[in-house]
């Protein structure tokens, strides 16, 4: 199994427009993977799609991707839908359509939880149908702890009713390979066994405690901790879900941290097999 992590930061990317802070201006000049586009995933062996950031475009040009016949969404949030003009940009062709009657040349496949579908479609309804009735896109409704079939893969959704949204873990299998991709907005945890003994869980929304961006902590008894991992939620949570290693995503620029410094993180957990993601990182299963 071989995963591509197109965008590892969150919903601010970095450099963040405008931003001259140390981390900012540092990514301007050393390039990736200093800098973070939004959260998206690939699968070439079947080529599946998860979540289509405003960045996407670029993501697929950068790591030489030139197919796409799933996209699976997470949940509706801007930073992982605003990108879904993909569809177009990748297979319509205006001058082939009005010229010779040319048809797209793919159909793809958008898989989505019902309840997600339902939010794509109430925030983004008049696009989706426009893509349908080009023929760009198909629907699919993907049933909660399920698993899709695509040549050898299962993709299991497991729906997730977080504090303002609904969201989804996706638990990928391939053989005696086994992911947990939870990229956003995926706490309280699902609780299921199939969710158990994953050789690996890419997890989104997890900050480092102590002092962030400008000096600011996260108090005690803050909203963003219902929603957000602490560092230490995050290994409780890999540990009962007995997987082998943790990949941390969702990587927002205002956690006020590097790369360099994310490396350095890596070596304090390194028992406890914690990798910080990078944009243009590959996994080998």
């Amino acid at each position: 199994m071989k995963l591509t992590i197109l965008g590892s930061g969150g919903a601010t990317t970095i450099p963040r427009p405008g931003c001259s802070c140390k981390i900012c201006a540092e990514a301007r000049v050393m390039g990736t993977p200093y800098t973070r586009t939004s959260a998206a995933m690939y699968i070439p062996e079947i080529r599946a799609l998860f979540d289509t950031p405003q960045e996407i475009d670029f993501q697929l040009n950068r790591e030489g991707i030139s197919d796409i016949d799933y996209i699976f969404y997470s949940h509706w949030h801007p930073d992982h839908t605003l990108g879904m003009r993909i569809v177009e940009k990748m297979y319509k062709f205006w001058l082939g359509m009005f010229v010779r009657g040319d048809k797209p040349a793919k159909n793809v496949k958008i898989c989505a939880l019902a309840k997600v579908m339902d939010d794509l479609k109430s925030k983004y309804g008049s696009f989706l149908e426009f893509y349908k009735k080009l023929g760009l896109i198909e629907m699919i409704e993907l049933k909660d702890r399920s698993p899709f079939e695509i040549r050898g893969y299962r993709i299991t959704p497991f729906k997730v009713t977080g504090i303002y949204v609904v969201s989804t873990a996706f638990l990928i299998h391939c053989g005696k390979k086994k992911v947990v991709y939870a990229p956003c907005d995926v706490k309280p945890f699902p609780k299921d066994i199939q969710l158990k003994d994953s050789d690996l869980l890419i997890l989104g929304e997890v900050f480092p405690e102590g002092p962030l961006k400008e000096g600011i902590t996260i108090p005690e008894d803050s909203e963003l901790r219902k929603e957000l991992f602490s560092m230490e939620e995050a290994l409780e949570l890999t540990r009962s879900l007995g997987a082998k290693t943790i990949v941390i995503t969702h990587i927002e620029e205002e956690w006020g941290k590097s790369y360099g410094d994310y490396k350095t993180i890596e070596k304090e957990y390194q028992k406890d097999n914690v990798y910080f993601a990078y944009d243009g990182m590959e996994i080998h299963l």
